[in-house]
């Protein structure tokens, strides 16, 4: 069943193409507009390096030097960000063939067995995603089971632009519901500081175009060149699925609403795309844990028990 390309279509105006390469959104259509960017030969995904439309994992975003420690004992994982470890390493699972388990006109289900070492992780793994056309929205959902304690945070890295001609995001305007973001090191590792973004650039909690918002003077900005921060939602209610990020292209009409059940949303503004993307021609709005919180006191943490369900969901909601 492990097609080059999956296509799901409930009849609603919403297309969406999949790769069981790297359990990647190769395209979303809506009545006939795509609103990510993506690669014409679906050959060019076992070469990209942008991550685009991938099931970023084990671990999403950064883990400081690639270490961490669990249950006193100590690992290391291959550092494939500067000193980093990003995205699950050099073969995380967006680099992985994930097996068709399940497939209807408007679903999918994949699942992936990822072995007790796999990228220096602890633990037999095994990650069933699926993705669900449900009126104009995808629905994607997560569950993973280890036979011993591990790290986890999976989520998707779509670009996301909604304009007709795909051109700068810039002109799109976004509102995030986060009253507080992770402010980062030269590494783009979070300080520890949880910052309050009112007054900020990283003030979207009333909508606000982009290209403003990144011409802002801003050593936070300076640093990454434009937005990839952590977005954080805190307290008892932050598991439960809710409104994150709402994006709109006044050019196109179109909106795109984000919901999650994770407690963290990095918006990422494609500050490093290249040919033969340009820079800030998609925008990724990444619902997943906070980042390195395997590292950091006081973070949610990313530990997944053995035995133990791990269930995430997100949701993209067009209009």
């Amino acid at each position: 069943m492990n097609k080059a390309v999956l296509s799901l279509n409930a009849g609603t105006g919403l297309e969406v193409e999949l790769l069981p390469f790297g359990a990647t959104i190769r395209s979303i259509r809506l009545f006939g507009q795509e609103l990510t960017l993506n690669y014409p030969d679906p050959a060019d995904y076992q070469t990209d390096e942008f991550y685009l439309g991938a099931t970023a994992g084990r671990v999403a975003n950064r883990i400081a030097k690639g270490r961490f420690e669990l249950n006193g004992v100590a690992y290391q994982l291959d550092c494939n960000n500067g000193p980093n470890h990003l995205h699950g390493g050099v073969a995380g699972f967006n680099r992985q063939l994930w097996q068709v388990l399940k497939q209807q006109p408007d679903s999918v289900q994949l699942y992936l067995h990822s072995a007790d070492g796999d990228q220096g992780y602890p633990g037999a793994l095994q990650v069933w995603q699926q993705f669900r056309i449900v009126d104009q929205q995808l629905e994607l959902s997560f569950l993973a089971l280890s036979n011993k304690d591990t790290v986890l945070n999976l989520t998707n890295h779509c670009y996301f632009n909604l304009n007709n001609d795909g051109t700068s995001i810039e002109n799109h305007q976004l509102q995030l519901t986060a009253t507080h973001y992770l402010p980062t090191d030269e590494h783009a590792i979070p300080t520890g500081d949880r910052r309050a973004v009112a007054g900020s650039a990283f003030d979207f909690i009333v909508a606000k175009l982009l290209g403003p918002a990144l011409q802002q003077q801003d050593q936070q900005l300076a640093l990454a060149n434009g937005f990839d921060h952590c977005f954080i939602w805190q307290g008892a209610d932050a598991a439960e699925l809710k409104l994150m990020a709402l994006l709109s292209s006044d050019q196109s009409g179109r909106q795109l609403e984000v919901f999650s059940t994770q407690p963290g949303l990095q918006l990422y503004t494609g500050n490093f795309l290249a040919s033969p993307f340009a820079p800030r021609q998609g925008i990724c709005l990444e619902a997943q844990g906070w980042p390195d919180a395997v590292n950091q006191l006081g973070f949610p943490g990313t530990l997944l028990k053995a035995g133990e369900l791990y269930q995430q969901q997100i949701v993209y909601k067009f209009s």
